[in-house]
């Protein structure tokens, strides 16, 4: 399958045909990787909501709230105080 190369703004990019995005699930982020080849471009995983049931039942069991210990990290008080209005 042959494609141009086009200019998008200062950049330069190719379309891809939607036959080839759905048929290889490419949405959002993509993975650019140089090969002997050529470019490979992959999907990338959201890993963010990936395994989530398996820690809600770990922090269960471990006598634990799940929000406790997976939200850990996401929270981000600098927001809450200065941007969050009650």
């Amino acid at each position: 399958m042959n494609t141009r190369i086009i200019r998008v703004g200062n950049s330069q990019g190719i379309v891809l045909p939607k036959k080839l995005l759905q048929q290889y699930h490419l949405v959002g982020e993509v993975d650019l990787q140089p090969t002997v080849e050529g470019l490979l471009i992959k999907p990338v995983a959201k890993p963010r909501r990936e395994g989530w049931d398996e820690r809600f039942q770990h922090a269960i069991a471990q006598g634990q709230t799940p929000e406790g210990e997976l939200l850990e990290g996401f929270s981000d008080d600098a927001f809450e105080e200065t941007e969050w209005q009650w």
